[in-house]
């Protein structure tokens, strides 16, 4: 990163402080995208060293790439330890609570802990495999972005323009700057055509998970990959950038692109379809569309199609299920209290 590859996130291997503060700023993050992150640092520090000959910069991005690389293995070690060290941890607690309270209150508590489910780590937003390095690099990115939303695929191409022409001005390897060249020049190219076919026309905006779920239930029939889909939406909380690294199955092209490609072959077959009947719900040809999250009037079916609120509930009810039971823990322990003064 530095001055040659810097991003808006604050992420950087210039030297071993830059590296230390950048871990620091991944803490937020879940666990895959800080691992997907630093690797993908270490991998750009490998590029920039290439073309570094000033022994102090050398040195230095050694030095951070030696940070990450440490993160990475102690990383690897626990989660090679997790499953041994679990189950002791386990029964180390246990004894703690015998120990502090009767046997009754002590299960029920350390079972309460047991059960406490962990929070969810999403997959990234962004495509990985996307690069500039030649003309080959660049091919590639833009057969990995292939139907994929028309607005990502721009947004991509012209960041990785961006980063392309700042390594540029620090590279002096005539062979690395003719490729780097060639490289933005077929970006450019793509850009050039995409604006030419009004191709941002073609992109098709999510509706909410809420919505979805609600015409999962009006629809008559829901088909087994939209199940599926429906599915994969809710496993990403609706974040519907995420369903880009999300495959339909293993091997498979990712849900982003299955669903482009379902809705392309819709709307063609339900271009003159009628989307409302006259009690403004929703016909069944535009239920097909809903259950792959999109609707050609996206403003009028947030106004009539209502959002399935099930989830909410369920964590409300579970919230008060759980300020019960503190509560009937607290009242245990006071009338405890009572009974030895």
């Amino acid at each position: 990163m530095g001055k040659d590859d810097k991003e808006d996130s604050g992420f950087g291997f210039k030297d071993k402080a830059k590296a230390e503060e950048t871990l620091r700023l991944l803490e937020e993050h879940p666990l895959n995208y800080r691992r997907l992150t630093v690797r993908g640092l270490l991998g750009r520090a490998k590029r920039v060293l290439s073309m570094t000959k000033a022994e102090d910069k050398i040195k230095n991005i050694k030095e951070a790439m030696q940070v990450f690389e440490n993160w990475l293995e102690e990383l690897d070690k626990n989660k090679e330890q997790k499953t041994d060290k679990k189950p002791e941890k386990k029964e180390d607690r246990k004894k703690e609570k015998e120990d502090k309270s009767d046997e009754d209150s002590s299960s029920s508590s350390d079972v309460e802990m047991e059960e406490k489910p962990k929070k969810q780590e999403l997959p990234p937003d962004t495509v990985p495999g996307l690069g500039f390095k030649d003309k080959e690099t660049a091919d590639g990115t833009l057969k990995e972005l292939e139907g994929r939303d028309p607005d990502y695929q721009k947004l991509a191409v012209k960041g990785l323009i961006g980063r392309a022409k700042r390594v540029l001005t620090c590279t002096r390897d005539e062979t690395k700057l003719s490729n780097i060249k060639e490289a933005i020049s077929i970006f450019e190219k793509f850009l050039d055509d995409f604006d030419s076919m009004h191709l941002s026309k073609q992109n098709n905006p999510y509706l909410s998970l809420g919505i979805v779920k609600t015409a999962a239930k009006l629809a008559e029939s829901v088909s087994e990959q939209q199940q599926s889909f429906i599915a994969a939406y809710a496993s990403v909380n609706g974040e519907y950038k995420r369903l880009r690294t999300v495959p339909e199955r293993d091997g498979a092209k990712t849900w982003d692109i299955v669903r482009n490609a379902a809705l392309k072959e819709l709307k063609e077959k339900h271009a003159e379809a009628k989307l409302f009947n006259e009690k403004d719900e929703p016909t069944k040809e535009h239920l097909e569309m809903l259950l792959w999250a999109y609707s050609p009037e996206p403003a009028r079916v947030k106004k009539y199609v209502p959002e399935t609120k099930e989830e909410k509930k369920e964590k409300e009810d579970s919230k008060r299920e759980d300020r019960k039971r503190r509560s009937s823990g607290k009242e245990e322990e006071s009338s405890s209290k009572k009974k030895k003064e």
